[in-house]
């Protein structure tokens, strides 16, 4: 017994360390230059198709590749109508695996292994590196997959199990209920189809209740992305929900359609996996690839409906609109002084989702706001910081061209040390509320520092010299110091709790103020680099 659990940990423990050196690759190798070809690629829908069927070879999850996705969304990249025809690939292109690994691949697996190892261990491949580590990873998967076939095996000649399988005999249900809840604790139906297919060879389930698995499986991993996605609004959302709807929709269509055939004897699903083959594996890897190729097939002529539909159910929010660059897009990547200033722009777009993040402290409902707006600060952060990487990277920069990325890099990282001080500020005053003497320090500061900021924002806009000494002026004096012992000394019956916390406070705003005074120096040395 204690050798099949080995076995069972060994191949689950590969096919994970694979998939997630995979990811890691993966991100090395999926560069700015080749997310934008990918958007341009798939505005044709039949592109699309074909490139949803590249994201679950490669990922083997839909969950995670549909978050991709979503990634790629939130960073313009992608609309809503080129992701749909992806998922829709995505999903009919998933059982195709299966069918692979019907097959005896351990030999094909051990080459690859071989091969993207030696390559993959030299440190001198340099940019062969990510690749070979990306097929390493795939070669590991695989093996995980084999290997976990192979513990399974042993378990259908152990009397316990066997009377165990017994007692579901025939309870098809109880299959759909095992598929669903293994796919959302192991986060990969891949994984509960290769141990489906493991119990099938070894006679311990019949071919329908491997069916209701698959389905099963469909559903548990519907179920882990409606629940990564609970926290998602806008077309974030409906992605994901696509991706629900896309399974529960064939989960509907086709469970009926098995209790049907079973107790009626009509020729359905059944009837077709056994026309393409005798042996029951083929059968349901068969089965398995037509529950997610007939829905496919249905809705993929229906996308500009169903866009249309989502949109009106999951409305893009304004702080999805503030997260997608607005000018990186049509970066010249021939032209380096026109993508510095393009760069420059982004950079004032997130000094708005700052100025937007004050207005939020100001209503009833902040906290919630106040973590859509930091989701959108930190989605345009990532692609003006790969923008920044990009650039770097493939020009031959003059000194004084890098001193002026430099410039911008160093902006761009106070900015992320200001929105995470913002951030802090807010979850401060919060704590404030309550008392009269901390809703009017809230009052104040937040008045105080917004209206500085918008000092700020101007110096970054225009760059001009007057405004450029009125920041200074305003972010040189000690005027929130003042404050600070003002307000402790107002109310000496203040409690040590809410004194510690008005410090806090306090603290957040004095370094947003010499934050805000300092990138405004940089900015003035950008305006004469």
């Amino acid at each position: 017994m204690l050798v099949i659990i080995a076995t069972l940990l060994a191949g689950l423990g590969l096919f994970f360390v694979g998939l997630q050196l995979l990811t890691e690759n993966l991100k090395l190798l999926s560069g700015r230059r080749l997310r934008e070809n990918i958007a341009v690629w798939t505005r044709n829908p039949f592109f699309g198709l074909a490139w949803g069927g590249l994201f679950i070879t490669i990922t083997q999850s839909a969950a995670a590749a549909t978050f991709i996705l979503i990634g790629m969304l939130r960073a313009g990249m992608l609309g809503v109508k080129q992701i749909l025809p992806i998922l829709i690939g995505m999903n009919c292109f998933a059982g195709i695996i299966i069918l692979v690994l019907i097959f005896d691949i351990k030999l094909v697996v051990f080459f690859l292994l071989g091969i993207t190892g030696l390559v993959y261990s030299r440190d001198q491949a340099g940019g062969v590196r990510a690749t070979a580590g990306a097929a390493f990873g795939i070669g590991l998967l695989f093996l995980g997959l084999n290997t976990t076939q192979t513990g399974i095996a042993p378990l259908a000649e152990m009397p316990w199990f066997e009377e165990t399988i017994a007692a579901t005999h025939g309870s098809y249900m109880l299959g759909l209920l095992v598929g669903l809840v293994l796919s959302f604790l192991t986060q990969s139906g891949l994984a509960v189809m290769i141990l489906n297919l493991a119990f099938l060879n070894a006679g311990l389930f019949s071919i329908e209740q491997s069916v209701m698995i698959a389905y099963g499986s469909k559903l548990g991993s519907s179920l882990l992305t409606y629940v990564l996605s609970a926290n998602l609004v806008g077309e974030s959302r409906q992605v994901a929900m696509f991706q629900v709807y896309f399974n529960v929709a064939g989960a509907l269509l086709l469970v009926p359609a098995l209790y049907v055939e079973v107790y009626t004897g009509l020729p359905l699903m059944l009837a077709l996996g056994a026309a393409f083959a005798e042996d029951p594996a083929f059968q349901l890897a068969a089965i398995n690839l037509l529950f997610n190729v007939v829905p496919g097939i249905i809705v993929f002529p229906l996308v500009p409906i169903i866009s249309r539909a989502l949109a009106r159910h999951f409305p893009q929010t304004a702080e999805e609109q503030l997260s997608k660059p607005k000018f990186l897009l049509d970066q010249s990547g021939d032209d380096p002084h026109n993508a510095m200033r393009l760069i420059e722009l982004e950079q004032v777009r997130l000094i708005e989702i700052l100025g937007h993040s004050f207005e939020a402290m100001r209503s009833n409902n902040s906290a919630a706001r106040m973590s859509l707006l930091n989701d959108s600060f930190q989605s345009l952060g990532d692609s003006i910081r790969a923008a920044i990487s990009d650039l770097s990277n493939q020009h031959q920069l003059s000194p004084v061209l890098y001193e002026r990325l430099n410039g911008l890099l160093n902006i761009q990282h106070s900015l992320e040390t200001a929105n995470v001080e913002v951030q802090s500020l807010s979850r401060q005053l919060t704590l404030l509320q309550g008392t009269g003497l901390g809703e009017r320090f809230s009052m104040v500061a937040v008045d105080g520092i917004d209206a500085i900021l918008l000092t700020f924002m101007d110096v970054a806009r225009e760059r001009s010299d007057l405004d450029a000494e009125l920041l200074a002026g305003m972010t040189s004096e000690d005027g929130m110091t003042r404050v600070r012992k003002a307000y402790l000394a107002e109310d000496e019956s203040m409690d040590a709790n809410a004194r510690m916390q008005l410090l806090a406070a306090a603290n957040h705003c004095e370094r947003l103020i010499w934050l805000f005074g300092d990138m405004g120096s940089a900015y003035r040395n950008l305006g004469t680099a």
